[in-house]
Formats: structure tokens, sequence, C-alpha cells
């Protein structure tokens, strides 16, 4: 159930508000897998992973889809930070490198930094990096505003984003 309401405030207060939720009640699929939300600035932000034994393949590490969720919803979280009014947005095209594994109970950091902003298309990369700042899976990706959604909801979009 959605405890907003899309174009009102900006996405930035959005995203910081959802950081300090995520500390008292699950949310679908930080929760799930291990996501937290650590720091967020317009067009950035910043999480920790610790992923769970749930996320394995079969070889014992964590399966790439589940990565490339977290690599999407990092994506996400970025460029709706940008977006004044808070805008939902929608991946047109997600493009994954896996450079190392990942493995179940250790902390990485996920960052997603919005590279281009347009008020049709905004260029937006997230990254994994393991503690010792080794990069383990990166994303970019072309998020577009969902115009219809936010039109439904009374609000046309404006401007750009980040």
């Amino acid at each position: 159930m959605l405890d907003f309401a899309w174009g009102a405030g900006t996405g930035l207060d959005r995203i910081r508000t959802l950081a300090e939720e995520l500390a008292h009640s699950p949310h679908v699929p930080y929760t799930q897998f291990g996501l937290s939300i650590t720091q967020v600035d317009k067009g950035r932000v910043e999480m920790a992973w610790t992923p769970g034994e749930s996320l394995l393949n079969r070889g014992g590490v964590v399966h790439g889809g589940f990565i490339a969720t977290t690599l999407d919803e990092a994506c996400g979280a970025t460029v709706m930070s940008g977006s004044e009014p808070l805008t939902p947005f929608l991946t047109m095209s997600l493009n994954i490198e896996y450079l190392r594994p990942l493995r179940a109970g250790a902390t990485y950091k996920v960052v997603g930094t919005v590279l281009k902003p347009g008020r049709l298309r905004t260029l937006v990369r997230a990254a994994v990096e393991d503690a010792a700042g080794r990069l383990c899976a990166e994303a970019t990706a072309s998020m577009t505003p969902n115009r219809a959604l936010l039109q439904t909801s009374g609000h046309a979009p404006t401007g750009t984003v980040a």
C-alpha cells in the first residue's frame, strides 16, 4: 500500500523517508534481499547489502538475477531521488557486468549515481563493491518517467531529474 502520493513533495524527501522506514518495518524487496539505504543525496543513493543464503544459486554464490534486481532498485531509487515533483520511473534498459562472485553473509556497498539527467530519459549507473572497495558488479540503466502513473495521480512530469 502506498503511503505517499506521486507528484507530491520531492523524490529526495521520499527516498530519505524510505531509508528511515526501512529501519522500522519491512519493505519488499529491501528486507527480503538484505538491503538498507545508508545515504541519500539528490542524484546519488548509497545502500548496504548483506545477501542471505536464500539468494544463492546452485554454485553457492549470489544468483545473478538477485544482483540485477538490486542494481535495478539502486538505479530506480537514485533517479527518483532527483525528481521534482516525486516521480515514478520505468527501466528502459539495464546493462550489467558481473566481475566478482558475491557471497552470502558478506556486506557490500551499492552506489547509484545519475550520469545524465533528462526529461524523457535519464542514464544511471549503479555499482556493487566489496569491503575492500573492489568492483563486483555494475550496471547502467536508462530510466524514463512513468507518465501514465503520474497523470493518474493528477500530476504531469516537468523538467529534468537530478
